[in-house]
């Protein structure tokens, strides 16, 4: 009988002989007692259980009075079954508490215990639609809205989000129109496991993490976020929908400011953006840097150091590489970037190797370009062509940096969507069917 069960006894002995001071009284209480729905010890497990996915977890306790005895199941404190033995197939990656009410007319038993799935999310990758959702690249099996059964039963609940990683965390901004929504989530990059959320402010459209200790993050308006207390500062009100494409780089912030009309890259000081207070929204450096874009088009970071972006105007189009001291090369191209729709965030752009001078480029006629830094040439034919199905490519580019695989998006809004995996030669190895919602991020935790 385990240390919960004995504190019950004793407390029913101690109630029945303070109440009586007779034979006949004594003897109820210790009949009571008698029919008391007792746990044999050893039936119902303390310890943390952990299966494989496939696996079923069955805990049947064995009771001393099982007469009449009613059971209730609850997993994270909503009632499951009612049967004398729990019976859970765990059917994707998992973790829950796990209560068990055993009542008769004497009294009740209540006992806790937890159990999780034994999984790894190094074997394959995580996509972010409204939630996580991991396919094991190993089984080929796609399993659905991991957060919420790794999370206790917590729903993401993001709509269109923009996830920043940073040390190990991942930063997560729901771009929600209500006011009452958490709309910045912490979550472990490694586990998925919820850290803590907040809500920042509406119409969240995009952040850039400073440093270890501040965000900035843009819509209506622009506010400075503390990633440690998650404590905000707005400092303008003014619309932003850029942040999402910024890079920090060599002090300076580089925002792309677009919807649509050409507008010059701006560039602001890290410094001034953490020194300023509420309502100060620093100025941009004058002049801005020579680099005119007529959509959303974001920024990577390659191995030589410098920072890549597309200059995109109705005149032509170029590879610009923006060196240390802020200057730039551009190198024309003969096709025009892919231009992401309105609802897309990120946006539509470029993926580098942090390994190989390679930069890959989405086109507006769904092929993919390999330019390989320094070669005019590479440029000068898909290295993808579009797509068999015909449909667009629906968000950045995404590159498993240890294995060299390609991933692209490919659908339309309120459309089914799919991910299509290539290798480094650029032959299709994998499609996954997402259904309508928007695979907005992959992660890679190998």
């Amino acid at each position: 009988m385990n240390r919960l069960h004995s504190i019950l006894l004793m407390v029913c002995v101690s109630i029945g002989f303070a109440s009586c001071s007779n034979d006949d009284c004594e003897d109820l209480h210790l009949n009571n007692l008698a029919h008391y729905p007792n746990v044999l010890k050893g039936t119902f497990p303390t310890e943390n259980q952990v299966l494989n996915i496939g696996e079923t977890l069955e805990i049947t306790p064995e009771l001393l009075n099982p007469e009449n005895a009613t059971y209730s199941w609850l997993i994270n404190g909503e009632e499951y079954s009612n049967e004398n033995t729990f019976s859970y197939k765990v059917d994707k990656p998992c973790r829950a508490n796990l209560t068990c009410i055993i009542s008769n007319e004497y009294g009740k038993v209540e006992m806790t215990t937890s159990f999780k799935s034994n999984h790894d999310f190094s074997k394959g990758f995580l996509y972010i639609d409204d939630t996580f959702n991991f396919y094991d690249a190993e089984k080929k099996v796609k399993y659905e809205d991991c957060y919420s059964s790794l999370n206790a039963g917590k729903k993401l609940g993001a709509d269109k989000p923009s996830v920043c990683s940073n040390n190990g965390k991942l930063y997560i901004l729901n771009n929600s129109n209500t006011t009452n929504a958490e709309h910045l989530f912490i979550v472990d990059s490694k586990t998925l496991y919820y850290e803590k959320s907040a809500t920042i402010g509406t119409h969240l459209h995009g952040m850039i993490i400073l440093n270890d200790q501040y965000a900035l993050a843009g819509g209506d308006g622009i506010r400075r976020i503390n990633l440690k207390s998650l404590s905000s500062a707005s400092l303008t009100k003014n619309s932003s929908y850029s942040l999402f494409n910024g890079i920090v780089y060599n002090g300076k912030v580089l925002v792309n400011d677009t919807y649509g009309e050409p507008s010059q890259v701006k560039c602001y000081n890290v410094s001034d953006l953490l020194a300023a207070k509420e309502n100060e929204m620093p100025l941009t450096i004058e002049p801005g840097l020579d680099i005119i874009q007529n959509q959303k088009i974001n920024f990577v970071q390659a191995k030589d150091g410098n920072i890549y972006t597309l200059e995109s105007t109705d005149e032509g189009c170029s590879i610009v590489q923006i060196n240390k001291n802020f200057t730039v090369q551009k190198t024309p191209i003969n096709f025009k970037p892919a231009k992401g729709p309105y609802w897309s965030s990120p946006t539509v752009g470029m993926v580098v190797s942090e390994t190989e001078g390679i930069i890959y480029i989405a086109s507006a006629d769904n092929c993919i370009y390999k330019y390989i830094i320094g070669d005019p040439n590479s440029i000068k034919e898909p290295f993808i062509s579009a797509d068999e199905s015909g449909l667009p490519i629906a968000t950045t580019l995404q590159l498993n940096q240890k294995t060299g695989e390609l991933y692209a998006i490919y659908g339309e809004q309120w459309e089914d969507h799919k991910i299509v995996i290539y290798n480094k030669d650029g032959e299709q190895i994998n499609s996954i069917d997402c259904g309508k919602n928007v695979p907005s991020h992959i992660i890679f935790n190998n």
